[in-house]
């Protein structure tokens, strides 16, 4: 495929699903939306364009008919299990989504549409999917022996073999939640996806918000990580990236990094960048998928302390050599502003020719701050190890 892949985890994929949902719902209120999709089912409740409650399930239509469902064979007893296994994921949430209540459940992508579609096809045109309803098509389904001889008006053939076993995760998810009725809707991940690409990397959007709440909820010290941030940017703006990569697109990469470079004090002083790392990397970032979370890991993980770059992870969308002078750039960022003072950096010049770097300080103000001399002195030996070169000098 000439474009890459981005592999984005169950819970932002609920997220954009909800945001497809949103945009193509016009009703107001509190709504459920539940999308059965082949190994997973998303669960979220939100308003407007906010979530507010959201989880992934490992319970999709190919995975349960491959497990409950084996040689095609139908019966009461192999749907019965489905349901139960689907009702055993639910468990964990079921209380919280109860407690939590909704105005409209809305169901979305081709397990829901099928169901709705046969639905039509039995004479309930307005297409609403309840438990009444449910419940005769399941028996209808019971009369046949076989997922591949399910004959059923309004259900296509491509539809046949995974039907059952939709069928009873959504059986399942009514019983588990006490859903009276669901609509459907056409709007889903795709459309969720489109409305999340306009603009993207442009505009103020649920990253920038997911990065603050995450500051507050580990007490970073927001003024130090300011400094840090604008200094980063300061000193990107005046470097070349490489070609044929948009530089507001690894610059906002580099802005969120600077910004929650310290999560990890939370956990300890000792080895925190190790600890910002694993927490940008396993935590639930709404917006944010997985590629873009291990670049805010990497970013972190190397702002200090020995460049050991071959314990670096590999990406599918950005190369090393990408990363390299954002790592860089954070570490400069974070050296020079190593005292946590409020008064601002003087005027400060980098030149970048690939490895080896040049930083141009005001004429006397390293001698007027001789830890910090000392601190980009220990920086330059890190650099050296790493077979980069940060050269100082004064002008």
């Amino acid at each position: 495929m000439p474009y890459p892949i981005e592999i984005i985890p169950g819970t932002e994929e609920a997220r954009l699903i909800y945001l497809g949902v949103a945009h193509t719902q016009p009703d107001t209120g509190r709504k459920l939306i539940v999308d059965i999709g082949g190994g997973s089912t998303e669960l979220v409740i939100g308003e407007e364009f906010d979530t507010h409650v959201l989880y992934s399930k490992h319970m999709g239509c190919v995975s349960y008919n491959k497990n409950h469902f084996q040689n095609a064979k139908l019966n009461s007893k192999n749907f019965a299990e489905a349901q139960l296994a689907a009702q055993q994921k639910m468990e964990s949430i079921t209380s919280k989504y109860r407690k939590f209540g909704w105005d409209k459940a809305v169901g979305s992508s081709g397990t829901i549409k099928a169901i709705r579609e046969v639905l039509i096809a039995d004479g309930y045109s307005d297409g609403v999917i309840t438990s009444k309803r449910l419940n005769q098509l399941i028996e209808q389904v019971l009369s046949f022996k076989t997922t591949e001889h399910l004959d059923l008006p309004g259900l296509t053939d491509d539809r046949k073999p995974v039907f059952a076993a939709g069928l009873a995760i959504l059986s399942a998810v009514f019983s588990a939640l006490n859903i009276d009725e669901m609509v459907y809707s056409d709007g889903a991940l795709r459309e969720g996806l489109l409305y999340e690409m306009e603009d993207r990397f442009r505009h103020s959007d649920i990253r920038t918000r997911t990065a603050n709440a995450m500051a507050k909820q580990y007490n970073i010290d927001i003024d130090q990580a300011n400094r840090v941030k604008h200094a980063a940017e300061y000193f990107y703006d005046q470097i070349d990236t490489h070609p044929g990569l948009a530089k507001s697109e690894l610059s906002i990469l580099l802005n969120w990094g600077a910004l929650l470079h310290e999560v990890g004090l939370s956990i300890s002083y000792p080895g925190f960048h190790r600890h910002s790392a694993y927490l940008l990397r396993h935590s639930t970032m709404p917006g944010f998928n997985l590629e873009q979370q291990t670049v805010l890991a990497t970013l972190v993980r190397f702002q200090r302390k020995a460049l050991k770059l071959e314990e670096m992870p590999e990406l599918s969308i950005y190369k090393r050599k990408h990363l390299y002078p954002l790592i860089r750039t954070l570490r400069i960022a974070t050296a020079l502003n190593g005292q946590r003072i409020d008064e601002p950096l003087p005027t400060i010049k980098i030149k970048a020719e690939k490895e080896h770097w040049q930083l141009t300080l005001p004429l006397g103000w390293l001698s007027n701050n001789k830890l910090l001399a000392a601190d980009l002195i220990k920086e330059q030996e890190y650099w050296q190890k790493a077979g980069w070169q940060l050269s100082i000098e004064e002008e």
